[in-house]
């Protein structure tokens, strides 16, 4: 989303925004934590998360560098989820008070933050849909491209239990895959860590879902 913000009209927002290096698993803020900043990410990637009864948490939606972290506060700087840092690297942020009081007199800011809020929803609702009607290898060949499409890198640091996690299917469903799409040359696997070697071509083997949710990258 930042990258709409470079403009003219914005540029007196500029020097408030500070660039931070994220840490993996770095927790931004808690649940009905009082929130101090929206956080922008460059190439980090942020998870929302909701915490489980028994004292995990799972990840609602992920957040890259087309949306914003915190935005969700609008009546107020309170928020309900927690937001944790699922791949490091670097994000801008910018003061709540700031951004919110932008929110209320910008109609053209309003605009951009109601776009990212309506991919996030999407994002939020596809895999529903996706794991009712693809396989898993579809599933997870969307789940890399969605993933790497929110940063700059090619390579993702990742175990096959946490794909698993994070998509609701078994990690020998995610072993089994990884080991196909890695003999084709498309991916190469290695501990904790998965890199794309032919994005183009591992692209063209996603789902439908993909296709729907990043238009611009259909082709």
């Amino acid at each position: 989303m930042l990258k709409h913000l470079i403009q003219e009209k914005y540029l007196r927002l500029l020097p408030h925004f500070q660039l931070v290096c994220l840490e993996a698993d770095q927790l931004i803020f808690r649940p009905h934590e009082n929130i101090q900043f929206v956080f922008f990410p460059v190439s980090a990637i942020i998870a929302m998360q909701i915490d489980m009864a028994n004292g995990a948490s799972a990840d609602i939606v992920l957040i890259g560098k087309e949306g914003m972290v915190g935005s969700g506060v609008m009546g107020g700087n309170q928020n309900f989820s927690r937001a944790k840092v699922r791949f490091a690297g670097f994000a801008y942020k910018l003061p709540l008070g700031l951004f919110q009081s932008e929110l209320g007199q910008n109609n053209d800011f309003l605009k951009i933050w109601m776009a990212t809020t309506r991919q996030m929803i999407l994002q939020i609702a596809m895999p529903t849909v996706c794991s009712s009607k693809h396989s898993n290898e579809q599933q997870i060949v969307r789940w890399i491209m969605n993933t790497l499409d929110k940063t700059e890198g090619q390579s993702l640091q990742i175990t096959h239990q946490e794909i698993a996690d994070i998509l609701g299917i078994r990690r020998e469903s995610v072993t089994l895959a990884a080991g196909k799409l890695s003999q084709e040359g498309l991916i190469e696997v290695t501990r904790g860590q998965l890199r794309v070697l032919d994005r183009p071509l591992l692209q063209s083997r996603a789902c439908d879902c993909y296709r729907f949710m990043n238009p611009a990258n259909a082709h």
